[in-house]
C-alpha cells in the first residue's frame, strides 16, 4: 500500500516527551522494505525558527513568519536525516507553492521528481516553502497540502496524524462526553458540526480543515485516516485496526480529472450566468455565457467558475483574462472578428470539471 503520512508541527515539537519522528522512521523502513511506498508532508518549519530566535508568540508579519520558516526548516530537515539515517533511510526535502498546482506543466513536472526519488528508494518530505511564499501562493495549510499530494501521487492512502485521537461529536479536550467517531462514509454538513477551528501556537488547521481537506482525498477515491500521531501504529492504520477514525474513499477518477477537479486554481474566476450553467451539465463554456472576469490569468490556466456567489466548477482556458475581457457575451461570429487565433469554447467539456 503507498501512503501519505501528515504530520503536524505538535507532534514533531523537540519539546515532546515522545520522538513521533522516531516513531515514523521506524515503521517507514518496516513499510518500505514490505515494498510499500510511503511520503511524508510535514509542518515544523516555522514552529523551529521560532524556538531558535526565542519567540513566546506566533508572528503576525509575512517577513517575521517568512524569516521564521527559513531558520526553521534547515534545523527541521536535520532531524529528519539524522533520524532517517538510523533506519537507512534517506529523506529528500521537497518545498511547494501554489502555482506548483495550477499549471499542468509544473505539476506533472512536480509529480515526476517525486516518483523519481521513491523510485532511488528515498523517502519524499514535504512541505509547503513559507520562506517565500507570498499569499497569493500558499496553498494554506499542510493538511490541504497533504490531500493534494495523496491525488497527485493516486496513493492509496492519506494518515492525517494529530494530537487528538479523531473526529469526535464534540470537543474531547472540553467535553468528557464527545464519543469518538471511527468510521465516516461520506463528509457532510452533519459532520462538519462536530469540528472545531481552534488552532494551537504553532498550527493552522483545526479539524475542520483536516475534514475538508479528507473530503477532497475521498472524493478522488483515497481512503484516510485521522488519528493520535503519539499514540498509533502505521501499520495498524493499515491493516484497519487502529483506533481513530476512517473515511471512506467515494470516487474514482482518472489522474487527469482528478488535477481538473482537486487542483487550486489561479487566484481568477469566470462568471457565467444561469443559462451557461445548465448548459454545463452536457456542453462546453462558451463566451456567449461568460458575464464578467476576476483577476488576470493566461491562456491553459486552470480557473474558477461562478454562478453568482457558488462555486460550480474549475476548468482550462482557453483565453488569456484579457482575451475575454473582449469577447464576454458575445457569438462564435462575432469572435472571429475579434481575435483570429480563436476557440469556439471559452473552456471545454473535456477540460471542465462539474463539482456538484
Amino acid at each position: 500500500m503507498n501512503i501519505v503520512i501528515k504530520l503536524s508541527s505538535n507532534l514533531i515539537n523537540p519539546a515532546n516527551s515522545i520522538d513521533v519522528v522516531e516513531r515514523i522512521a521506524k515503521e517507514a523502513e518496516i513499510l518500505k522494505n514490505a515494498g510499500n511506498q510511503v511520503v511524508i508532508v510535514t509542518s515544523g518549519a516555522v514552529m523551529y525558527g521560532m524556538k531558535k530566535l526565542e519567540l513566546s508568540h506566533r508572528p503576525e508579519e509575512v517577513p517575521q513568519l517568512q524569516s521564521c520558516a527559513s531558520i526553521g526548516q534547515i534545523f527541521l530537515m536535520k532531524r529528519f536525516q539524522e533520524t532517517f539515517a538510523k533506519y537507512n533511510l534517506v529523506p529528500g526535502e521537497v518545498l511547494l507553492s501554489a502555482d506548483d498546482f495550477h499549471h499542468r506543466k509544473r505539476y506533472l513536472n512536480l509529480r515526476n521528481t517525486i516518483k523519481t526519488l521513491l523510485g532511488y528508494g528515498a523517502i519524499p518530505v514535504i512541505n509547503e516553502n513559507d520562506t517565500i511564499n507570498i499569499e497569493e501562493l500558499k496553498l494554506g495549510d499542510n493538511d490541504h497540502l497533504s490531500s493534494l499530494i495523496s491525488i497527485m501521487l493516486d496513493f492509496d492512502m492519506l494518515i492525517i496524524l494529530t494530537d487528538v485521537a479523531g473526529v469526535y461529536d464534540g470537543d474531547p479536550k472540553s467535553d468528557p462526553n464527545a464519543k469518538l467517531i471511527k468510521q465516516i462514509d461520506k463528509i457532510d454538513d452533519g459532520i462538519l458540526s462536530f469540528a472545531s477551528d481552534k488552532t494551537s501556537l504553532f498550527t493552522t488547521g483545526g479539524m475542520k480543515k483536516k475534514l475538508a481537506s479528507a473530503d477532497k482525498a475521498a472524493k478522488a477515491g483515497i481512503s484516510v485516516f485521522i488519528g493520535n500521531g503519539f499514540e498509533i501504529s502505521l501499520q495498524k492504520i493499515i491493516k484497519k485496526e487502529e483506533n481513530g477514525t476512517y473515511i471512506m474513499p467515494s470516487a474514482h477518477l482518472s489522474a487527469r480529472t482528478k488535477w481538473l477537479a482537486f487542483s487550486p486554481s489561479e487566484e481568477s474566476s469566470i462568471y457565467i450566468d444561469e443559462g451557461a450553467k445548465k448548459a454545463l451539465q452536457k456542453s462546453s463554456l462558451l463566451p456567449s455565457g461568460i458575464t464578467s472576469i476576476s483577476g488576470a490569468f493566461r491562456r491553459g490556466s486552470l480557473v474558477s467558475i461562478y454562478c453568482g456567489d457558488e462555486k460550480i466548477a474549475q476548468g482550462l482556458s482557453n483565453y488569456s483574462s484579457e482575451e475575454l475581457e473582449l469577447i464576454k457575451g458575445k457569438k462564435t461570429a462575432e469572435i472571429k472578428e475579434i481575435i483570429s487565433n480563436f476557440y469556439e469554447e471559452a473552456i471545454h467539456k473535456n477540460n471542465l470539471y462539474l463539482l456538484n
